[in-house]
């Protein structure tokens, strides 16, 4: 996991009027809103036996602890203590740590990294066409039993589509062949940026594939970007798509599809989809669900098996067109190394300073000596 940055952890609507528990980053989380409609984000544990507190009840602003009812406020802090009365002095120490979060774009938002001033936090990262996005679109998250650094690598190369995806009735509009041409990789910043053909392996010109009228023996044109530290978005003829995996743990992340209404049909994928109002907000939303149970349920038979679990330079033997993996992996290490380098500087400067003692301090400790 990169520290210092921002991590999508659950969707803005998951968190109702009810606690909401989630394992994210390696740790136990509750979710709650107050009665602004603030979001709240602490440690999944009761400090004083270890009950979750996501079990537990909301009070107004305060979240109670469902085994002995201490209730801890917004920031974390035990307030009250049934057992020692409504003037009950609460014992210091009794508190939850809290988190940064904000919301934006229909998700929640975690900082993993050091706490700062608010002015201080950098802005959430999110893709330019996203952001510009007016149409409808549909969320949807589930739990995939792989190392995040693996489902980053796996939607960068989708080359693998004709492979994996084989054998699905649904997947008319799949580029077939698997061959890549006109591939383009840039980088600006932090963001990785692709465009390329996906066609059949045949004696055509790549510009020949692209005007065939059979989806099976059509080349498309794709784009596949991503946003460190692991926003994966793939542009297409026929639809745009962003994935979001967060870690859990080292073996497991949560995945998060965002789909935007298809450009062209998705049966008969030459046509442009009717403009039904009905159907518009239903078209993304039946695409998370393919993606979820189908094109998922392929893609996890393959790369859950992947040996070793996490990516890193020496885990792959990439080839060129594996450039963007090749600039994420790098990205990856960079950010890494930068964040435990700055927590290293941070600590030095916090250290108390050291002022040499005078003289006559000398002299007086010699002297009582």
């Amino acid at each position: 996991m990169i520290p210092n940055q921002w991590y999508a952890i659950t969707r803005s609507q998951d968190v109702k009027k009810k606690p909401l528990g989630i394992k994210r980053l390696d740790k136990l989380l509750v979710l709650y809103r107050d009665t602004q409609g603030k979001l709240i984000c602490m440690d999944d544990k009761c400090p004083h036996k270890g009950v979750k507190l996501s079990l537990g009840e909301q009070h107004g602003d305060l979240i109670a602890c469902p085994y002995h009812g201490f209730q801890y406020d917004q920031q974390g802090d035990c307030v009250h203590m049934p057992v020692l009365g409504k003037n009950g002095d609460v014992p210091k120490g009794m508190c939850v740590k809290t988190y940064k979060v904000t919301e934006a774009y229909g998700l929640v938002w975690f900082w993993y990294g050091e706490e700062m001033a608010d002015e201080d936090y950098p802005e959430v990262p999110m893709f330019k066409q996203f952001k510009e996005y007016d149409g409808y679109y549909s969320y949807y998250g589930w739990d995939a039993p792989i190392n995040y650094t693996r489902y980053v690598e796996s939607v960068c190369e989708i080359y693998h589509i004709p492979f994996v995806h084989k054998g699905s009735a649904i997947n008319i509009w799949d580029p077939k062949g698997g061959r890549v041409d006109d591939f383009e990789c840039k980088v600006d910043g932090t963001l990785i940026t692709s465009d390329f053909i996906l066609r059949p392996d045949d004696e055509r010109t790549a510009a020949e594939t692209l005007v065939a009228r059979k989806p099976w023996t059509r080349g498309w044109r794709f784009g596949i970007d991503v946003q460190m530290p692991n926003l994966i978005q793939i542009r297409s003829e026929v639809f745009d798509v962003i994935f979001i995996p967060t870690p859990i743990d080292e073996d497991t992340c949560w995945v998060c599809v965002c789909y935007q209404e298809p450009k062209r049909d998705l049966l008969l994928p030459l046509i442009k989809p009717l403009p039904i109002p009905f159907w518009r907000p239903v078209r993304p939303w039946y695409m998370c669900r393919i993606e979820r149970f189908v094109q998922q349920a392929k893609d996890m038979a393959v790369i859950a098996h992947q040996e070793p679990k996490v990516s890193s330079p020496k885990a792959n033997r990439l080839i060129p067109i594996d450039k963007v993996n090749a600039h994420y992996i790098r990205f990856r290490e960079k950010l890494i190394r930068e964040a435990k380098e700055q927590q290293a500087h941070n600590k030095i400067k916090e250290q108390p300073h050291f002022e040499a003692p005078t003289l006559e301090q000398i002299i007086g400790i010699e002297e009582v000596n």
